[in-house]
């Protein structure tokens, strides 16, 4: 190995010695573990007009920790990982991944492939991780109406407020007489429409619910049934 001495006045080692100085200070800034090089390496650098500075246990060092490693590893193996940490912990916080409160389990694995299969192809990631990365997702996915009661959001302020007056008005009609009761089972039927209409009545529950006070009070639907056979007879004679 050859060997150079050099001599350089004193103001062109003081110039030197505070790039270098700097060099590291800024290095450390950025990285609190970086592994200086000396100031031989420094100068050698300098020299072969290289302007990282770096040796090779820097390099080493930098590839091996800090936010280039991080990086590094969740885009080549941990990506999914990384997300799945995301949205687990953006519940903490009051985020949510919500979905359409009618989409089945099918529904839900097609869109979550569809969406992690268009987040791989984007980021031109390694195609074996859509599967993974599909599952992670679906399996952070909650209902729109979960995260709205959790949010206490107005829709659900309005949905909770429309259950309890359904039940009042339920209660209601068993209790009332006359022409009373007739109000308030119009009320109910009302309520029961604009529960169906939110999604948190069934038509299914509807009929239950009126055909349990059919049950209880035939007399509210008797004017119903003698109207709907008065239809029924005028509509056969129009065909007769």
């Amino acid at each position: 190995m050859k060997k150079i001495n050099m001599n350089v006045k004193d103001e062109v080692y003081d110039s030197l010695d505070r790039e270098f100085k700097n060099f590291i200070r800024l290095s450390l800034k950025c990285d609190s573990g970086f592994v200086s090089p000396s100031f031989d390496n420094f100068l050698l650098a300098k020299l072969s007009d290289n302007t990282t500075f770096l040796t090779e246990e820097a390099v080493q060092h930098l590839m091996m920790s800090g936010q280039y490693a991080w990086a590094k590893r969740a885009l080549d193996k941990d990506f999914p990982d990384v997300v799945a940490i995301l949205i687990s912990q953006a519940s903490n916080y009051g985020f949510h991944i919500a979905v359409r409160q009618d989409w089945g389990s099918d529904d839900l694995t097609a869109a979550s492939k569809a969406w992690s299969t268009a987040i791989v192809k984007q980021a031109k990631g390694d195609e074996s991780q859509i599967d993974i990365l599909a599952a992670q997702i679906k399996s952070s996915a909650v209902s729109i109406a979960h995260v709205e009661e959790k949010l206490k959001t107005p829709a659900w302020r309005l949905a909770a407020s429309l259950a309890q007056q359904l039940h009042d008005a339920k209660i209601a009609v068993e209790h009332a007489r006359g022409s009373v009761a007739h109000e308030k089972l119009g009320a109910l039927r009302s309520l029961l429409k604009l529960g169906i209409a939110y999604g948190s009545v069934k038509e299914k529950d509807e009929k239950e619910i009126l055909e349990r006070l059919r049950v209880k009070k035939p007399y509210l639907f008797a004017e119903e049934e003698s109207f709907l056979t008065r239809a029924i007879a005028w509509w056969r004679s129009v065909f007769a």
